[in-house]
């Protein structure tokens, strides 16, 4: 079958009908009137991630939070199929966990057979080719090391694609941050991010240092599989980010997952780069980045399916989900209607212009203010909806990292020369 087909088969009844009954992210797949109509029937027994989220902040204390151990750094390198297989081996029971519990089991109640899902992964192949032969090369020697298919690394990398595929709800992603001089009082240039994610995974983040011979190396924030999730790289670059809106229910198509493309810009060495090689990635998903250099330059890529914004900042920069005027739709002279947190996070680096070190950063990340705008809260922190947050300096390539939510102030700090345990 070839991979046109395959992917137009996906919209058949047999497989995304079903999908449409699913209670997870495949929700969204909807394409049979009468599967729609048994979905509506469902939707008011399921609670939305808001609903979850809310509860979460509002009556369980985070000293129920389960245990978790502090970050610890592992060193991979070698060629780019050696990192792989060291990779692939080193977290390969962590992997199929996490593959199986975010990817299979979220499936099986829609009966979306794993081969029919690979198949989707291996559609993505060609467009992963096409911009990093270098990174599929590292996917295939993860695939060797962990004892699995290439396709269901593929799989892992289409996770935020495979969430859009639902209903997005408003507040279940992450705010992104970059403040530089003179808004900063140190000198330094930051990039953070809370990393509002499923509660189910907390725990599971690990930091990685990726030792490339071929270019800039990353100093990473990763999940299993997911090996480059934020993060800093040796030029001084470093990527945050959050989420898209995408206003129309998504298909299935051949697309270059959003992982494998933030791994791509970070293996830049300038932002120039990351912006020419933004500018060749195709359906790619639905991001916002937030990017800077250490000489202080602020950058935000803003991605659908159908284009890629590219917006240059001053100062500051603050992101939760979509803020370009051009993927806002906002005419010039307009105010952007930005995201709730967005705001909040613009107010709290205005109320500190010129007076921003890494802890007042820190402190941003541990807001519990919440006001309303439309439907969404300005909390930053999201307490169980938080699972980590970051702040990386690329003045001085350094990453702060927090275990839980910033407002716990559990931070480590990671550099290129850290002690680690070497792969």
């Amino acid at each position: 079958m070839s991979q046109n087909s395959f992917v137009n088969g996906l919209n058949r009844r047999n497989f995304l009908g079903k999908l449409a009954c699913c209670g997870c992210a495949a929700a969204g797949f909807v394409s049979d009137s009468r599967v729609a109509g048994q979905d509506r029937k469902l939707a008011p027994v399921r609670k939305s991630v808001n609903q979850i989220l809310d509860e979460d902040i509002e009556r369980l204390p985070l000293s129920e939070r389960p245990k978790a151990a502090d970050h610890s750094l592992v060193a991979i390198s070698g060629t780019p199929r050696e990192r792989g297989r060291s990779y692939g081996r080193r977290f390969a029971e962590e992997i199929r966990q996490f593959l199986k519990n975010e990817i299979y089991d979220a499936f099986a109640a829609a009966d979306a057979k794993p081969e029919r899902l690979l198949r989707y992964a291996g559609a993505c192949l060609k467009p992963i080719r096409r911009l990093s032969p270098t990174i599929l090369d590292e996917m295939e020697g993860m695939a060797e090391g962990a004892g699995l298919r290439v396709e269901e690394f593929v799989l892992l990398t289409l996770h935020e694609q495979l969430w859009h595929k639902g209903v997005l709800p408003s507040e279940s992603h992450c705010t992104a941050a970059a403040v530089a001089p003179p808004t900063t009082v140190d000198g330094n240039t930051y990039v953070a991010q809370s990393w509002d994610w499923m509660s189910r995974v907390y725990g599971k983040s690990q930091m990685l240092r990726w030792e490339r011979r071929e270019g800039p190396s990353v100093l990473s924030y990763s999940y299993p599989g997911l090996w480059i999730g934020a993060g800093l790289n040796s030029a001084g670059i470093a990527l945050c980010w959050t989420s898209g809106q995408s206003e129309s229910k998504p298909q299935l198509v051949a697309e270059l997952p959003t992982y494998v493309l933030l791994t791509h810009l970070l293996y830049q060495p300038t932002l120039e780069a990351v912006v020419e090689e933004a500018r060749r990635a195709e359906h790619a998903g639905w991001f916002t980045f937030v990017m800077a250099d250490a000489e202080g330059h602020l950058l935000n890529l803003e991605g659908s399916p159908e284009k890629i914004a590219v917006e240059r900042h001053r100062g500051s920069l603050a992101r939760a989900y979509y803020g370009s005027r051009e993927m806002t739709r906002t005419a010039p002279g307009e105010a952007v209607d930005f995201h709730a947190r967005c705001r909040r996070m613009m107010e709290l680096i205005e109320n500190k212009k010129g007076q921003i070190d890494l802890a007042a950063l820190q402190g941003f990340y541990a807001d519990h203010r919440s006001t309303l705008h439309g439907k969404s809260k300005s909390a930053i922190c999201m307490h169980f909806g938080t699972l980590d947050a970051m702040v990386f300096n690329t003045t001085r390539r350094e990453a702060s990292i927090s275990r839980g939510p910033g407002c716990l102030g559990h931070w480590q700090r990671f550099t290129m020369e850290s002690k680690r345990s070497k792969e």
